[in-house]
Parts: C-alpha cells; structure tokens; sequence
C-alpha cells in the first residue's frame, strides 16, 4: 500500500526519480522566499494556496502578481522553465491574455525568473530603520529582488533557466537540503468589461525541466464585477537619474518613454528626472511634456496600454534636489516663478507643482534658504503662489520659507493640520521603519506595500522616492560615480562615513549592462523589482480602499485598515518596534473584506 501511494503521488505532480526538482508551490506576491529557506511554513498551504490549487479573485483592469517556487536539489538543475496556460472562462469560451496585444484590453501574463542578492553585510542600524527594535525580522542571506523576463538570454535569467549548484562555502547552504528559486508570475486582467464576463477563469500552470512537465498545479481565477479605477487614490512620485548609458543606440525621447510607461504600469509618477525638471522655464519644452500631466501619452493612440490609461501624472517638480532653475537674484526668480505657475494654471490646473528649492538643508544654510525663499514669496506678480518644498522634517527656523516638507522619518501628524490651514503640506520621502515601511532591500516584503496604506489612512498627499535607477554609486561616496554591478552586489549606497544602504536607490533594473556585458540581459527596457511589484500592490489596495469607502462608508474601511495598522507615522517612537503587521496574510485578508464591501 504504501509503494501504490508513492507511485501516485510521483504520477500526479510529474516528478521522477531522475529530475532535479524536488517539489514546487505557490506562494502570494507579498512574500521574499529567501534562496536558503527550506521551512517557510507558506510551502504547505497560505492564503492563495491549499497546497493543491491557486486561487485568485480580482477586478477589471487589477494585476495580480503570484510567486512559483521551485525547489532544487543543491546540485542544481536543468532548463527549467514555468508554462502558465491563458485563463478560460468556461461557458463564454473568453481567454484571458490569448491572442490580444500585450498589456491589450483583454489582459496578459507576464512570467519572470527572481534574481539573487546575497547579504552578508546588512544595513546598519538609522540609516532605513530607526533601531535595532524596529529591523527587519531576515537580513541576511540570498534575497530575491531584480525580476528577469521569461525572453531575456538564456542563461541570464530568460527561459529556460539553469538553477546552478550550491558553492559548498556558502555558509547558508551548509546544512540546507535543497534551494529554492522563485518564479514571479502577473496577470493583468482585462479591461474590456463587455466582452470579458466575470465569474471563473481557469488555468494551468507548469514546471518544466528539461521541456518536459515535471509539476502541474490548477489556477481558479475569480473575476469580479467592478473595475479598478485608473486613477491612483494615492500619490507617489520618484526621481530616476540618467541611464541613457546603459542603453547606446536608444534615443532620449524612447528613454523618456520606457522610464514613464513601465513606472505608469506599476501606478507611480517618475517625475523629475527629466531636462525639463532641470532647466529655466523653456514653453516648448513645456509643451511636449504636456501629454504626460493631461494623460494623453499614456493611451492606446500613443502606444500605452495598461493600468493608467488617460490618467495623468500627479505632480511636477521645479528644479530637483536644488538645481538652478529659478535664477541667481530676485529679478530672475521673479520672472522665473511667474512663468511657470502662468503656464500651470493655463495648462494642468490640477497638478500639484513647486520649486525644490534644496535637499536636507542643515542649520549653516538656512540663511541661503530663507533668502532664496523670500524672492519668491516677495514676488509683486502671480509667482507669489509658487509653493516652496524641501526634504526636511518641519524646522520652526524654515517656517514662513517651506510650504512643503517631506521628512525621511515620517510626517509630524500634529503639525500637518495647522500647514495645510495656510496653504501648505507635509509628506515623508523614502522609508524608516517603524514609521513607514523601509526601501533597503531586506526590507520585509510588505514594506513597500504598507506605504500607500498609511497614506490612505492618515491622508497623506504624497510620498517621494528619491531614487529607482540608481546604477551608478552617489556623488559623495568613495567611489564617486562609478557604475555599480547591481545584479551581484546588493550594497547601492555608502558615503564618506561608510554608512551605506543594500538595495537603496533601486526599483528598476538595467535590461542591458554595458559595463559588466556577463550580466546583460540582452533586453531594451527596464526589469521590475520585487519591490516595485510590492508598491504595485499597495497601490491598488488603496484605490480598492477608495471604492469601498464610497460604497460602505469610510468609518466602515479604516475598522479594517486599523486592524493591521493601528499605528505608523509620528504616533511611533523611531525606538519603537514596529506596529503594523509584517504578515502579507493579513493584508490579503483585509482586501478580501474590501472586495466584500463592494457587493
């Protein structure tokens, strides 16, 4: 009896005694899988995964991300690869991702390989997380971030794929028994709401070795009558510096094009990165950026599609980290500040703009500021209105200079009713644990996904990522700004006291890498992160968070976020442990309530 069981159990998942997989689950798209994690209690069953079948429910027009984890002998494995069948709703024959356009109104499946960073130096304590009370729980070990497309070149993370054997040196493999390579799988599902009936999509997903199917799992896709607004309920803005390098032959405007769209995808606004961020005010210039801030670039007519379309970006800033932009003396500033709100209340109305007069000013220069300040606020004409921001938490020696302050430790919430009653705001830029979920990149998996919660809870307008293709090393390092090696070491930001940060400054990663050519992909665009895909999807909690107020009331909708965050920004000691959950179950559960509210 007990060699018929086994013999079944070989014949349904497909394995043989000469395959190289040992086994495969699925896992949802708020989890890090480290490489060496052989007894994450996810493998057996978690919130989309009975062990059996993957069960998903989303709306029109969401994106659903998943995880398949393949779990290797240590000696590695051979061509494997993931085959996710197009989902088919059975009565109406409708496909999901069939034969439509990629990112078409009728959805598509988009399937990655995870890459490795291997921590053995972690980010030190204040530099991403207030105290060694509030760090993340894992943070060390191979950590899964860049996202590979299945078409990349083989061998570098394209199909089929190669897992290589354990380095017996590797001191986080000594005593495992197999290793894990992770597998990241999203569904954009359609916007089409006449021709895609809701109801039960089914799929099935494979693990191949060798082309030949070793494990075969059900999907029971389950769409629902609503569709996802295409207009973010929260704001989130993000600078990327220049990678035209990275990329010879491809012209500027195509660069533009790529950095936008896929930030787009991912409902974020890559703002300030741009000459026109950078320059005096140039109307021409003005003029061809337009389309970004009316939504027009991001339509079917200009080649987008996706999540976003016709929804344009939220904000613009003037200047970046202090640039230049507005002159060296009053006069200019004056001239300056009036041609740029004139065309703003002309032409984006709704935008949010503002000068970024300078970044982390200290005691010694905030003379400078309030003088720069004040040429704006002297101003006889309509630059007068020209709002001024920094990256500071609020400092009583700035107020009257700074309408706008952005802080890296979280937003004073008792201060923030009293800027606002004159004209002002507060937001919080990058992260810090416990305030606000952290950027670095051990980071636990929901921490990018929590920001757009507390934005959603406290009502806060923006929150601003400094960086996402940080590629090269910063000005003020060591090493000046030589190009990094990304996709093998995780360390992306040091300065000249050697505090430095793994994984900061990264969101995207190059598809081409000209200075280290053994880690190019081969590919003319961006690659995701994992960290994006977390963002993503707190994104679309928040829009789902807005429906649902709408439907059920808001009192309704904060029971359920407060449940899992009870607490965040300024209401937390940076000495504190964190206080919202760091379990990606509960957030699944608490969309699963949001979902329920809109029936």
């Amino acid at each position: 009896m007990r060699i018929l069981i086994l013999t079944l159990v070989i014949f349904i998942t497909g394995l043989s005694a000469f395959s190289q997989v040992r086994d495969a689950w699925v896992v949802g798209d708020g989890e890090k899988i480290f490489r060496n994690d052989d007894s994450n209690p996810a493998r057996k069953s978690n919130f989309i995964w009975d062990g059996n079948v993957i069960k998903l429910k989303g709306l029109y027009n969401e994106v659903l991300g998943f995880q398949i984890i393949v779990e290797a002998e240590k000696k590695g494995a051979k061509a494997i690869e993931i085959s996710v069948d197009s989902p088919v709703e059975k009565k109406s024959g409708k496909v999901i991702g069939g034969s439509t356009l990629k990112f078409g109104p009728g959805g598509t499946i988009e399937v990655f390989s995870e890459h490795y960073l291997h921590v053995v130096d972690s980010t030190r304590p204040n530099w991403f997380y207030g105290s060694a009370a509030a760090a993340p729980k894992k943070m060390t070990g191979w950590i899964p971030d860049a996202l590979i497309p299945s078409d990349a070149m083989p061998g570098r993370g394209g199909f089929p794929l190669d897992i290589p054997a354990v380095n017996a040196r590797d001191k986080h493999f000594q005593e495992r028994s197999f290793q894990n390579q992770g597998f990241w799988v999203d569904i954009h599902l359609p916007r089409d709401q006449k021709s895609f009936p809701p109801g039960i999509y089914n799929s099935k997903i494979k693990v191949l070795e060798g082309g030949k199917v070793v494990k075969e799992m059900d999907l029971e896709l389950t769409l629902l009558p609503f569709y996802l607004s295409d207009t973010n309920a929260t704001n989130i803005w993000a600078f990327n510096g220049d990678i035209g390098n990275y990329f010879p032959g491809v012209s500027q405007e195509n660069l533009d094009k790529m950095i936008k769209s896929e930030a787009h995808r991912h409902r974020i606004n890559m703002s300030g990165g741009f000459d026109v961020n950078s320059s005096p005010f140039n109307r021409e210039k003005m003029e061809s950026y337009k389309p970004y801030l009316d939504g027009s670039a991001f339509t079917p007519a200009n080649g987008y599609h996706g999540p976003g379309e016709g929804a344009g970006e939220a904000l613009f800033p003037i200047g970046m980290y202090g640039g230049n932009v507005l002159g060296s003396n009053k006069e200019e500033a004056w001239i300056q500040s009036d041609l740029w709100v004139d065309w703003f209340k002309k032409n984006a109305p709704g935008i949010t703009f503002f000068w970024y007069i300078i970044d982390e000013p200290t005691p010694p220069v905030f003379a400078l500021v309030k003088e720069k300040a004040g040429w704006i606020k002297s101003n006889p004409g309509i630059g007068k209105t020209l709002p001024v921001f920094t990256t500071s938490h609020y400092r009583e020696e700035l107020a009257g200079s700074i309408d706008i302050w952005a802080a890296y430790d979280g937003v004073d919430l008792k201060i923030l009713p009293s800027l606002r009653a004159k004209g002002g705001d507060y937001w919080f830029y990058n992260g810090n644990r416990p305030r606000i979920g952290s950027v670095i990149l051990e980071g636990d998996g929901i921490d990018y996904r929590v920001n757009p919660w507390i934005l959603y809870k406290y009502g806060i307008n923006q929150w601003f990522i400094w960086e996402t293709t940080h590629w090269q090393h910063n000005s003020q390092g060591p090493k000046g700004r030589l190009h990094q090696n990304i996709f093998s070491n995780p360390l992306t930001f040091i300065n000249n006291s050697l505090e430095f940060g793994n994984g900061d400054g990264i969101l995207f990663y190059p598809g081409k890498m000209p200075f280290y050519p053994d880690e190019d992909r081969g590919l003319n665009r961006l690659l995701p992160s994992i960290r994006l895909k977390n963002l993503r999807r707190g994104q679309q909690d928040a829009v789902l968070m807005k429906m649902a107020e709408q439907k059920a009331g808001r009192e309704a909708v904060m029971n359920l976020i407060n449940r899992i965050v009870p607490k965040a920004m300024s209401e937390v000691e940076m000495s504190d442990k964190v206080q919202w959950s760091e379990n990606s179950r509960d957030y699944d559960k608490v969309r699963d309530e949001l979902l329920q509210l809109l029936k």
